[in-house]
């Protein structure tokens, strides 16, 4: 792979004076003593010899200036735009796509032409794996642990005790910070919001799912006691509550907001209600992408830029345009696949737009462009019975909400200012883009970190591994835990709370119902290569208990015992289908190494905030209309029916002077 052009020296390292510099003062001052001794002479001669003097003082001291001037001098920082897709698998890009059933030329140039990276991790779910992308700390640290997300309606959201999030270091080093769309880590409180931690502008949506065309979520309450988690799950295209003791209610999740100039969040009635009428009907992407778009082409390129565009896409509800639809290849015949592809189709297109407005307005040059997943890929609605959604892991195994390499394992590539040109099979997980950018802002982050700078890697220059191991999860509640170090995985306890335990192909025919699940053909690429034939998977897992207690001790987790310990190389068996452990007593050394370190770190985790009763939102609160604005519309004010026919709930946070 080449060596970019534009080194991590030149970004990273900080000012200082040069010693040549003061060397050549110093030698300027030696010399010129003779002429300070003729001074004490009288007359002509003495004036000259004084006037001689004065000027190659004068000569010096520019010269030196320009020299530290010139020497000193820093490279300008490059301008930092993150791509964030929601639920996109491995399965579900074009360079990996192995089906010819999703199509994005866009994001496959910029990822040729950029630093693919190959051996790259997200989180399980949507939540925890934005608090580790913005604190660069493992969500086990804090609380934030689990296949769990916060739900609408929740009392919680990134402790602000986690008082050093990426934007918050980026500001620091001189950026200009933006969010547009989704943030989903919080609104108990204005101090949960975006702009308190540390975006100055954010447009977008405070939860984790709303329609694509009306914005509108559901606001969810109630306690799943079997699952752990806020709220029963809304059904994903009608929005209704699957428990009739626990309504949904609607709410517009859709918010514009800048700070003034005492810090305080301007979001007013009227522009509310202006764009509730604006945006109706408009389609999520384009709005995000547009607003992107404007605040690269407003901003003022003195100050670099650091902007967050977290897009839904392709989140369900699967709700495309036609004009997508139409982009979809022909051989994808199925219905919901469709759906999802045409999603990734217009995010291919709004990435596109992004580039292009760099480039247009001269940024180009100097902005790094990163592409990210959050998790991997939604098989099918959360909880049994719910519907086909669309995601696909192949040739993975699992999905969304499990640590199997499925629902972990996530597309990402960097593209830009000086980044290498290649594939890396470097482990990288999304902890590590804290580190790395705060190396790039040249800022020094104060709190101890999980996240790994890899800076090396991405401008070519990394001589060694830079990280070795990750621990994917450590969850009391589920009782699962998963650590990576080198090519081998650990799997303690039930890698899946609900049943997606299979490498799925993605429904590819329109009477396709079901997934196509593993056999020995469709393992044959592997496993059955190398071993013969494949494992026999362990049935008995740890139970899946509805149990709040919070453990801190890794064999209440999953003991150490072939009912809870699964070993995989994932260097010869990436679709985890053979059991090390199970199979040979040879890998238990390295096995209780490993185990090792998830019981160290066990001791020390923070106690999982999704499992305490007192944050969650309680009946009253809704019949008292906490959080909730309404803003009620006269018949033809706007020209959708469903808007003029019924209130549309502007949902704000908890603040006393709103109750």
């Amino acid at each position: 792979m080449p060596v970019a052009a534009h080194t991590p020296l030149a970004i990273g390292e900080e000012a200082g004076e040069e010693e040549d510099g003061i060397a050549t003062n110093s030698t300027t001052r030696s010399e010129a003593s003779p002429f300070w001794s003729k001074t004490r002479c009288s007359g002509t001669e003495g004036k000259h010899y004084l006037l001689l003097v004065l000027c190659i003082i004068i000569v010096a001291i520019v010269t030196l200036s320009i020299t530290l001037t010139v020497k000193g001098k820093q490279e300008p920082k490059p301008n930092v735009v993150l791509i964030i897709a929601d639920d996109m698998g491995h399965n579900d890009i074009g360079y990996y796509n192995q089906h010819g059933d999703i199509r994005t030329p866009f994001l496959d140039k910029l990822a040729s032409s950029g630093l693919r990276l190959d051996n790259y991790y997200g989180q399980s779910i949507c939540t925890p794996a934005r608090a580790a992308l913005f604190t660069g700390r493992y969500p086990f640290r804090y609380g934030m642990q689990g296949a769990r997300p916060l739900l609408y309606g929740a009392k919680i959201g990134l402790p602000l005790s986690e008082n050093q999030l990426l934007p918050q270091i980026m500001s620091e080093g001189g950026y200009t910070t933006a969010l547009v769309g989704k943030w989903h880590l919080g609104y108990a409180s204005w101090d949960y919001t975006p702009l308190k931690r540390g975006f100055d502008m954010f447009y977008g949506m405070y939860g984790g799912v709303s329609n694509y065309l009306t914005h509108k979520s559901p606001l969810e309450r109630g306690f799943d006691k079997f699952q752990g988690m806020y709220g029963g799950f809304a059904d994903y295209f009608t929005h209704e509550m699957a428990e009739p003791e626990s309504p949904g209610v609607q709410v517009f999740d859709l918010h514009e907001q800048t700070l003034d100039s005492d810090g305080n969040i301007v979001e007013t009635d009227e522009a509310n209600r202006k764009l509730i009428m604006d945006t109706y009907g408009v389609f999520s992407e384009k709005l995000f992408t547009d607003k992107a778009v404007e605040i690269i082409e407003g901003h003022d390129t003195r100050d670099p830029l650091f902007l967050t565009v977290s897009y839904m896409n392709p989140h369900s509800p699967l709700q495309p345009l036609d004009e997508d639809l139409a982009k979809v290849p022909s051989n994808a015949t199925n219905t919901i696949r469709r759906k999802f592809s045409a999603l990734m189709s217009s995010l291919d297109s709004g990435m596109q737009q992004i580039v292009e407005a760099l480039r247009a307005n001269g940024m180009g040059d100097n902005t790094i462009v990163i592409f990210t997943g959050d998790n991997g890929g939604a098989v099918q609605g959360p909880g049994a019975g719910s519907p086909w959604i669309g995601g696909n892991n192949y040739p993975l195994r699992g999905s969304k909400w499990t640590v199997w390499e499925g629902g972990v394992k996530v597309p990402a590539f960097v593209w830009g200012a000086g980044i290498t040109q290649g594939v890396s099979d470097q482990l990288f997980h999304i902890t590590d883009w804290l580190p790395t950018l705060a190396k790039i802002a040249r800022v020094k982050p104060k709190l101890e970190l999980d996240g790994v700078n890899q800076m090396d890697v991405l401008y070519g220059n990394a001589d060694k591994p830079t990280r070795t191991d990750l621990i994917l999860e450590l969850d009391p509640c589920y009782k699962q835990a998963a650590y990576i170090t080198n090519d081998y995985k650990l799997i303690v306890g039930d890698p899946s709370p609900r049943p997606y335990d299979e490498v799925f192909q993605p429904l590819i025919k329109e009477n396709d119902t079901t997934y196509y699940k593993g056999d020995d053909t469709m393992y044959s690429q592997y496993s059955k290569i190398l071993f013969g034939n494949q494992s026999s998977f362990i049935q008995k897992m740890a139970e899946n208990s509805a149990s709040r207690t919070f453990y801190q001790n890794i064999s209440q987790v999953g003991a150490f015992t072939t009912d809870n310990i699964m070993l995989f190389d994932l260097s010869s068996d990436p679709s985890e289908s053979y059991d090390l452990f199970t199979e040979s007593s040879r890998f238990e050394s390295m096995a209780r190494k490993m185990y090792s370190v998830l019981a160290e770190n066990a001791a020390k985790m923070g106690k999982p905030l999704f499992f305490v009763d007192e944050f969650k939102l309680s009946a009253q609160d809704i019949a008292d209309g906490v959080g909730i604005k309404t803003y009620d519309f006269k018949e033809g004010e706007v020209e959708y029916n469903d808007i003029s026919e019924t209130k549309l709930l502007k949902w704000t946070p908890w603040l006393k002077d709103e109750e």
